[in-house]
This record gives C-alpha cells, structure tokens and sequence, in this order.
C-alpha cells in the first residue's frame, strides 16, 4: 500500500508541475517569455500563485524545467520519427532529416516550441545557469545526430572518414539558424528552403550505398 500511495502522489505531483508549465508555455507564446511571471503562469494555468510557489521557488527554476519540458517533447518525437524511419528500413539520410525536421517551427505546435526554445537561448545569453542548461540540451541533440552519421557509416552511406562529431554540431547549428529565421519570416516558400537545405545536405553526407539494403535487393 505504501509504494501505491507513493506512486500516486508522485503521479499528482507530476501532473501539477506539467500543468503549471503549460501555463508558462502558454504566457510565453501569446505574449512573449519576458512577460512570464510567476502570476502570470498561475493565472494561465488555472492554479493559484501559492500553488506554483509550492514548486518552484524563482521564475528562473519556472523557466528552466520549460524549456527542459520542451526539449523532451521533441526529442521523444525525434526518437519516434527515426524509429518509424528504421521500420520502413530508410537510409541515414532520410532519418536525418525526418529528425531535423521536428526542429522547424513548421506547424502551430512546432512553432510554439521552436519560439520557447529559441527565446529560452536568448536569455541563456545572460545567465549562466540557464546557459549550462542549454548547453546540455544542444549536446544530447548533438549526439543522437552523431549516432545516426556513425550508423551510417557502418552500413556505408556516410565516409568512414567523417567527423561524426564535427558534423553533428554543424548540422545541429544549420538547423537552428534555419528555425530562427522561420521563426521572423514562416511562408510556404521559405519552408520549402529550409527543408531543402536540410534534405540537400543529408544528402552530400550520405552518398554510399546501405549494404543492408543492397543485401536485400540482392
């Protein structure tokens, strides 16, 4: 009965600082995150300030397990889209992109959390908590693109010789410059180039053939 109880209070507790950090998400994306307060992300969330305070105790702490709430988000999703790639047995190069792709303020939801990510790095410009925090985030993207180039490279589609790690850090940094500026200028055009730019550099990445895919056809 004591691990139940347990269970469900840490249930509870989860709940309510998800709620909560819809309520910052929600204040961050219709009116900016400078204008997220401790207030504010009570009101929007419908609990009271004493409530929020009960949790985090700075607007700071408020703004950190956002962004950190984000970034689960889409790399769950990145890791759900790579795995419906490896299902459908597509090369690295596809996967790339597919994962990439999740990182583009494409879409409403997307949009939101490209803005909150990206605002989250401004101020992590000023303050060096914030600024570790980010800079985890940026490594575990980093390495997820950096294990699929490595995986590439073992079924030959990427050079042996390449950098994995070089690589990864300049993609990662490509695609967030390509967000950033969908983020000020999102029509279907410029759309259209960022996922362009993202599929034509996978492609020069990955130019060999998949020998499991050859072993196949074969």
């Amino acid at each position: 009965m004591g691990y139940h109880r347990l269970m469900a209070r840490t249930a509870n507790h989860d709940k309510r600082r998800a709620q909560i950090l819809g309520g910052v998400r929600t204040v961050a994306t219709s009116s900016g995150i400078g204008r997220v307060t401790v207030a504010r992300a009570a009101e929007a969330a419908g609990v009271s300030v004493g409530l929020v305070q009960h949790y985090y105790s700075s607007k700071e702490e408020l703004l950190i397990d956002t962004f950190a709430s984000v970034r689960v988000d889409v790399l769950t999703r990145i890791d759900a889209e790579i795995a419906r790639a490896e299902k459908r047995g597509s090369r690295i190069e596809q996967m790339l992109v597919d994962g990439l792709g999740q990182l583009l303020p494409i879409g409403a939801r997307k949009r939101d959390e490209v803005y909150v990510a990206h605002a989250f790095a401004g101020l992590a410009l000023e303050d060096p908590t914030l600024r570790g925090h980010l800079r985890t985030a940026n490594e575990q993207l980093q390495q997820r693109v950096a294990t699929g180039l490595t995986n590439g490279k073992e079924c030959g589609e990427v050079d042996p010789s390449l950098d994995v790690d070089e690589v990864a850090y300049a993609l990662v940094a490509l695609t967030d410059g390509l967000a950033a500026r969908l983020l000020v200028h999102a029509g279907a055009a410029q759309k259209k180039w960022a996922l362009d730019s993202l599929r034509a550099r996978a492609r020069e990445l990955c130019p060999g053939e998949c020998a499991h895919r050859r072993e196949n056809s074969g």
